[in-house]
């Protein structure tokens, strides 16, 4: 390795908490952090070994937790199972009634949870207050994951969703917006409409992951905060070793859009947004970085000192300004029908 591209050998230093963040945002951050280390407790022992007995559990401790029980306060919404095209999904719709300009618009959620989790969890997490703020049907696609498939699976799936629901709306109505692994799985869809030659839709949300390969400052940067935490040491080879993605070909614009400029130019208007302390920041960054550069629209939202994913807590001020966000990005560019 040449002195210019040398590994940087960092002296260990204190890092606070951001001292930009606001009071009531710091003390709702550490109610969290108990919560979660204690949910982490309670599912280290799984009820069987199985994988749907195994996921059945996480789901029915995860809908105790306090933080889903304070989402479920917050919004007031009607949750169903459906199936499309043969894929399970759930259709979340706000009791307040979808507003009369979105009846003929729809979003499509791809939930994050590293392509192993997030089943019917963390995808109302994601999908619950955008339906309840936008006063818009939302379809969280319940596709399949690892370990049982490897990619494309996932990919296959949300793509059959997608082409069923062109039969009822035009795709300049239909937004798409997933967060960490989810954001990750829309912008391999992106690709996968232009080889198809499907039209894409109006406008996609990229939340805490963008196009890139997973590399960048942030990785190594948020490993170390994590280690020096709560002594997390694996978060790089957790990466490295994910198993949907572990055979997949990284050079590929179908597993990273970003490998092919010609790809990324095709891509609808983008929202993407990430935070400091998000482990995948760098490849949102550099994600917009590359629309901007190819002329595509493109909205980059950060916020200071908070971690991967942060908006699955409810109780962030900085979780309903990411709604917000979200709600008004498509707004935008969703067209009436």
């Amino acid at each position: 390795m040449s002195q210019e591209n040398k590994a940087l050998e960092i002296p260990s230093f204190s890092l606070p908490e951001s001292p930009l963040l606001p009071a009531s945002t710091r003390q709702a951050l550490a109610a969290y952090r108990r919560l979660m280390q204690a949910s982490v407790n309670q599912a280290a022992s799984p009820p069987a070994a199985d994988l749907d007995s195994r996921r059945r559990h996480e789901r029915e401790t995860y809908y105790q937790s306090v933080p889903y029980q304070r989402l479920r306060a917050l919004y007031d919404v009607n949750v169903t199972l459906e199936s499309i095209a043969g894929v399970t999904v759930e259709t979340i719709v706000p009791n307040a009634g979808i507003a009369e300009h979105n009846q003929s618009r729809v979003l499509i959620n791809l939930h994050g949870g590293n392509f192993e989790h997030g089943s019917q969890t963390t995808s109302q997490m994601e999908s619950i207050p955008v339906a309840a703020l936008g006063r818009i049907k939302v379809i969280s696609v319940d596709y399949r994951m690892a370990p049982e498939v490897q990619f494309p699976a996932a990919t296959d799936d949300v793509e059959a969703v997608y082409r069923a629901l062109l039969e009822q709306y035009s795709p300049a109505t239909i937004g798409i917006f997933g967060s960490s692994a989810g954001a990750q799985l829309a912008g391999q869809l992106m690709v996968r409409l232009q080889e198809t030659g499907q039209p894409l839709p109006a406008a996609i949300g990229l939340i805490a992951a963008g196009t890139t390969k997973e590399t960048g400052d942030s990785i190594p940067l948020v490993a170390a905060i994590l280690q020096a935490a709560i002594g997390y040491s694996g978060l790089q080879e957790s990466l490295k070793n994910a198993h949907y993605l572990k055979d997949a070909d990284w050079d590929s614009p179908q597993v990273a859009p970003a490998q092919s400029d010609a790809a990324m130019a095709a891509f609808p208007p983008t929202l993407l947004a990430s935070s400091t302390r998000d482990f995948l920041m760098s490849s949102v960054v550099a994600t917009h970085s590359q629309l901007v550069r190819l002329g595509v629209p493109a909205d980059l939202h950060l916020w200071e000192g908070l971690d991967h994913v942060f908006h699955y807590n409810p109780e962030l001020a900085e979780t309903t300004e990411l709604h917000q966000v979200t709600v008004r990005f498509f707004e935008r560019y969703l067209g009436k029908g």
